[in-house]
């Protein structure tokens, strides 16, 4: 089931981010079902949504020159510092530092 939702996220999440709902009805099932399913694999919708949000992120540091601002836009954050802030509790490390380590060009 989690990694069913992080495929759909995935395949959409740059161009139409999807909430629990539209997840859930591209699954055929309610949402409250989806949030059983995830929670009976030890996780919920949240927690998916932002490791695909990372996943994406990381991609897109590592293999392109796209600004930070257009990284966060493209992953509907706020702004800029709401992206960063993310990143930094999910990663323990600015997107700046992650994508000098990490650059694959």
């Amino acid at each position: 089931m989690t990694d069913e939702v992080h495929q759909r996220l995935r395949a959409t999440m740059t161009e139409k981010p999807l909430g629990k709902q539209q997840v859930a009805q591209m699954m055929g099932m309610h949402r409250r079902t989806l949030s059983r399913r995830l929670k009976s694999e030890g996780t919920s919708f949240t927690q998916v949504a932002d490791e695909t949000r990372l996943s994406i992120a990381k991609q897109l540091l590592a293999d392109t020159t796209l600004s930070l601002a257009q990284i966060s836009a493209a992953l509907e954050f706020s702004d800029p510092a709401a992206f960063t802030h993310a990143f930094q509790r999910w990663t323990g490390t600015t997107p700046s530092a992650w994508r000098k380590e990490h650059r694959r060009h």
